[in-house]
This record gives C-alpha cells, structure tokens and sequence, in this order.
C-alpha cells in the first residue's frame, strides 16, 4: 500500500481543519496509507534520518517543517509543494524577487536592514506596508504614512520587508489553486480571516492567468494569492501562501485528494 505523510502544524488551540480530514479520509478510501506529523511535538532523530513515506506533504508554515521537508527532499524523498518552492513562498523577500523575473504584477516592493532606511520612501508620499519576511497569518503587520509611523526596528529582527501600500485598492480577494483548478474567494482580512470560509467569486481570466504563471515561476501545484485589485493599476499579487486552508473552494478535499493521489502514485 502506499505511503503518504503529511507534515502539519497543531494550531492553537489545537484543531484539524475539516477538510483535511476529509481529504485524509478519501486518500485512504482509495487505499493509500495516511501518516501524520506534527514536527513541533516530535524529537527528530537526525542521526537515523530515512525516508519512510512515498510522499511527503508539507502543510505546515513553521521554519521546523520545512526544515524537515527540505532534508527529506535532499535525500531523495518526494515533497509536494516541492520544500525549494515553498522556501521560495514563505520567504517575502525572495517571493517578491521570484514575482518580478516573472513579470507577474506585484506592488513595488523593498528590503531594508532598519525601519529607519523606508523613511525618504514615505517622505516621497508613497505609503508602506511592513511585514515580518517570513511570516504568516498577517503577524507584525503595519501601515505607515510618514516617518513618525514607522514601527521599530526590533520588530523585525532580521529583514524588513515592506511593499508600496495600494490605497484605492480592494483587499479581499483569496486565489486558491489546487493543480489545474484555480478558484476565488472573498474574506476581509483579520488575524484570523485563515479559519472563515469567506465567499466564493469568479475570476477575471486576468486573474486566473496571473495564478497559473504564479505556480509556473514557483515551482507550486498547491497555493494561494492574496490579490489586491487596484482601480488605477489592475491586479497586483500581495501574497504567495504554500498550501493553504481552502476554506470557501468547492469540492476542495477531493480535489486535494485527487492531486496528492496522483502524486503518490507516480512516486
């Protein structure tokens, strides 16, 4: 039978999302074996690293999993999303880099050691959005308009990361991809906007092209977008997401189950 290990994080408080479970459900329907992982609550022997699945599906945002993910891929294991592609997502320094090789439309972005460095940026009246580099779940997250607003620099310890803030911009719009199925979804953004299931919306063919190139230039087959769509300048990708939590997308546990069944057997 075969094989296939999801690596996820627990959440707190503690919760599976259902149609993961629906999904693990279906997999082993379909007699393929489902293990599941949870690296944070693990002691990982790296003396006696092996692989032990026939594939390994990296559903989790911790740097711990997708160390775990990229080890298992180096030795010869099959990943999906591939660990370098969801590095390439998680990391919003190298996702924005990854975005303007592919001239895929995304919102002027700026790396900087200190908070201090954005200041001539917002002297020249473009407004800032700050965000940790790696970091998930909209955590650390700030607006600034001038230089009095700019938050400290001790809030991002290692990279500050900040993107030209769309004002006119309609912030609500989730692309959701799950291998050749692009979906949308409408959910306001709040600390925890990734637990609702939002409503579903139809997507300009704009929209759906820009999704379909986001997955080409990274290497992904499960992924999201937020999308800021901006009246003066069109679409703009504002995030890249490895893996989300599909809430709001219809069929979305048997269409997970159908790629992961795929990718299992062709490993």
């Amino acid at each position: 039978m075969k094989r296939v290990c999801f690596l996820l994080e627990r959440g707190s408080p503690p919760r599976l999302n259902p149609i993961m479970a629906e999904a693990f459900a279906l997999l082993e329907a379909r007699q393929i074996n489902v293990a599941v992982r949870f690296p944070e609550e693990e002691l990982v022997p790296l003396h006696d690293f092996k692989v032990e699945a026939d594939l390994y599906v990296l559903k989790s945002n911790t740097e711990l999993a997708l160390s775990l993910a990229m080890a298992y891929e180096h030795i010869g294991a099959r990943v999906l999303n591939p660990a370098r592609a969801s590095a390439l997502a998680k990391d919003k320094l190298l996702a924005a880099a990854v975005l303007a090789r592919a001239g895929i439309p995304a919102p002027r972005s700026l790396a900087a050691r200190r908070t201090d460095q954005l200041a001539d940026c917002l002297d020249a009246g473009h407004p800032l959005i700050l965000k940790p580099h790696r970091g998930y779940h909209g955590a650390g997250m700030a607006v600034a308009d001038r230089r009095s607003e700019l938050p400290p620099t001790e809030g991002y310890p290692d990279v500050v990361f900040a993107q030209e803030y769309l004002t006119d911009a309609r912030r609500d719009l989730k692309v959701f991809v799950i291998g050749d199925d692009v979906f949308g979804v409408r959910k306001a953004f709040a600390t925890d906007s990734y637990l609702r299931a939002g409503e579903p919306t139809p997507l300009s063919e704009e929209i759906e092209q820009i999704a379909r190139r986001c997955g080409a230039a990274f290497g992904l087959e499960l992924y999201g977008l937020d999308v800021a769509e901006d009246p003066h300048t069109g679409p703009r990708v504002i995030d890249v997401n490895y893996f989300p939590g599909y809430r709001g997308v219809p069929g979305a546990a048997r269409r997970m189950a159908d790629v992961i069944g795929q990718a299992v057997r062709q490993s």
